[in-house]
């Protein structure tokens, strides 16, 4: 999915270019008291990462994987949520993270980390993902995480991760296996697998937005994609939520052809989007003439900071 978002040569070299940082270099460091041995340090970020005043950008390694991270300047002087965001079919994080204007919202406060995939696209039950071993990114996913809540100051109560289009199935697929590693999940045009099953065990916050225009993860489910209304239902039942959904379309923000409805059960943790005109596209993210392709991106709703601020407590 989003394979035509980018030329592949350019996503690989930008990879290749991203994975060959150490890990080592300067950023600024974390000094209160409880965290002294930590700090938000890598090496350079690529040079094609876009980074406003009030943001900074480090690589780190971890099991020979590059992972990006953009975070405030200066950094947060104590434990900081972290959400983990997850690339697209093709993707790489320097275009993750430029896509959903990572260094903008880094200067509001936002910690975020851009892991790399192998290949083309996480290994995430999705066939157009291509074959092998679930267990090797979720494991990779796991060490990432204990890299930032072991050597940086971030606080293991507050890990969420999402993902979107392949990204967010791997985010899926990823909480319903290690739930005890998160606060919370997101699902950005994406959808859950019915090969997947989350159980009460999952972490309580939970989030999806998609598109009714999206060509490639239906709303309404297609084959082995659940239809979203369904997911949102089973989250609710595993979670033992008790009462009447309400759905709920929020105000406008823009003139852009699109709605927002937001599907909730009162006192539940689960949270549909419905974009209404939306397409495969990640909602408040910029446009460009490679994002038009894959249908109209709404800016009635902005996808990035509604996790955060729902994952971080904020």
């Amino acid at each position: 999915m989003l394979a035509r978002m980018l030329a592949a040569p350019l996503g690989a070299a930008l990879l290749l270019a991203v994975s060959a940082c150490g890990s080592s270099g300067d950023a600024s460091t974390d000094s209160s008291a409880g965290n002294a041995a930590r700090s938000f340090s890598g090496s350079a970020a690529p040079s094609i990462l876009k980074l406003p005043a009030g943001s900074q950008a480090f690589v780190r390694t971890v099991d020979q994987r590059s992972v990006l991270y953009v975070i405030p300047d200066p950094a947060p002087s104590g434990p900081a949520p972290l959400m983990i965001v997850l690339d697209y079919l093709g993707g790489n994080p320097p275009f993750m993270a430029n896509l959903i204007q990572a260094g903008l919202h880094a200067t509001k406060g936002m910690v975020l980390a851009f892991p790399a995939h192998e290949g083309v696209s996480w290994i995430n039950g999705v066939p157009i993902s291509g074959a092998g071993n679930q267990q090797t990114d979720i494991d990779f996913l796991s060490d990432v995480i204990t890299d930032a809540t072991t050597n940086m100051p971030v606080d293991a109560a507050r890990v969420s991760m999402t993902g979107y289009s392949e990204g967010g199935f791997e985010a899926d697929l990823f909480a319903c296996t290690k739930p005890q590693m998160l606060v919370g999940f997101g699902m950005v045009a994406a959808a859950q697998l019915d090969t997947t099953t989350c159980t009460t065990a999952t972490p309580g916050k939970r989030m999806i937005f998609d598109g009714t225009h999206d060509l490639e993860v239906p709303y309404n489910g297609m084959g082995a994609l659940q239809p979203e209304e369904t997911t949102l239902a089973q989250w609710e039942q595993n979670e033992g939520c008790n009462g009447t959904e309400t759905a709920t379309t929020l105000p406008g923000l823009v003139s852009d052809g699109t709605s927002v409805v937001e599907h909730r059960m009162p006192g539940c943790a689960a949270i549909l989007y419905q974009i209404v005109n939306g397409g495969h596209t990640w909602p408040g993210s910029e446009v460009t003439l490679t994002t038009i392709l894959d249908g109209t991106t709404s800016q009635n709703i902005d996808a990035t900071q509604a996790q955060w601020d729902y994952f971080s407590g904020s």
